[in-house]
């Protein structure tokens, strides 16, 4: 066990001492945004997770703070399904740009408005895996989100 101070300098020799790291502001960041989305529009919105610790992070510690349980396309959190199959808007979650080039592009294969609402940091000042990530929102979907979840799938 490693005061988050101290964690920065094993980054290098094991990233999964930091991974954790900031995750409750990424919780706060989240709930921030989806808050601000107006109440009509979170009705049909589903909050997706880039990967699986996002997904849990946002589960676990969400939990009490009002966010919905959050979905995720990453190995086994896939299964669990899209959500509301039926969404029209999307908060999606990326870890730091350079870890996950290109993932704008991507989400634009699946919503005609793609916008950067916020960036993630962590008190520590550890650039772990959600260093620089964004939070998006994405809106306008160019079929049914239900329809393309089986195209997300991904066992990375």
């Amino acid at each position: 066990m490693l005061p988050p101070s101290a964690v920065a300098w094993t980054y290098g020799i094991s990233p999964i001492s930091g991974e954790t790291l900031g995750w409750p502001q990424l919780v706060g960041t989240v709930r921030q945004v989806w808050t601000g989305l107006p109440p009509g529009q979170r009705v049909n919105a589903v909050v997706f997770a880039a990967d699986y610790s996002e997904a849990g992070a946002i589960n676990e510690l969400g939990r009490s703070t009002g966010l919905p349980t959050a979905t995720g396309a990453q190995n086994t959190d896939w299964w669990w399904g899209p959500g509301n199959p039926n969404a029209t808007t999307r908060r999606g979650r990326r870890t730091r740009p350079d870890y996950a080039p290109g993932y704008a592009a991507h989400l634009r294969q699946y919503f005609r408005h793609v916008r950067i609402a916020a960036t993630l940091s962590n008190p520590n000042g550890v650039h772990n895996i959600e260093w620089g990530g964004h939070v998006y929102i994405c809106t306008g979907p160019r079929r049914p989100w239900g329809e393309a979840w089986p195209e997300l799938r991904n066992y990375a």
